[in-house]
């Protein structure tokens, strides 16, 4: 009938089948790594977040993060080679430049998100000394990460082991909810201490 057929061409659920909840099945997932990844050495390095070992849930999680769905991918070798959805890379986080006060440096490469590599020891953009190492590891997540790149040269960083110590001064209290979600993703961090000032509640 027209309204089957309706029902077929918009996606909705003809009124007897439609509930207040959606079936598993149709929900998107992340899918689960390529071959061409697993070729080019993701799973060993541990790059990826739809490595095949985490649960449906974790996979879910991470399309709400990352709104990269089954069938799509940021590498454009993995959608030459197997035909899949290539997500163009987003523009990159930008800094002010210490050359030019009106001008601006890119703080960090093009990718579909600033969660590509992971920030730990073997994902410098640079040669660091082991005593540096994790200090220069959370600068690089401020300044690759969009929401906090220009929060970066206005934030100090502390170290207690393996415990982050953040002082400087923000603008509002979003400002200081980012800088913490972001350096608490930073590899070997157990502890992140807010000891920010907010400038709106001076």
């Amino acid at each position: 009938s027209m309204e089957e057929m309706d029902h077929e061409l918009t996606g909705d659920q003809p009124e007897g089948d439609q509930v207040a909840y959606v079936h598993q099945g149709e929900i998107d997932d992340m899918g689960t790594m390529r071959d061409t990844a697993i070729y080019e050495g993701a799973l060993e390095a541990g790059v990826h977040d739809d490595l095949p070992t985490e649960s449906e849930v974790e996979n879910l999680e991470d399309l709400t993060a990352l709104e990269m769905r089954a069938g799509e991918t940021a590498n454009p070798d993995i959608a030459a080679e197997e035909g899949l959805t290539w997500v163009p890379p987003i523009d990159p986080p930008v800094i002010p430049s210490q050359e030019d006060p009106q001008g601006l440096e890119v703080a960090a490469g093009f990718g579909a998100d600033s969660l590509a590599e992971p920030y730990d020891a073997d994902h410098h953009s640079e040669a660091v000394t082991d005593g540096d190492d994790m200090e220069e590891r959370v600068r690089e997540a401020l300044i690759a990460d969009s929401a906090t790149s220009a929060l970066a040269q206005r934030i100090r960083v502390g170290l207690r082991g393996s415990i982050v110590i953040l002082r400087g001064e923000v603008e509002d209290l979003v400002d200081t909810d980012e800088v913490v979600a972001v350096v608490e993703r930073v590899s070997g961090v157990t502890e992140v201490i807010d000891e920010i000032e907010v400038a709106a509640l001076g």
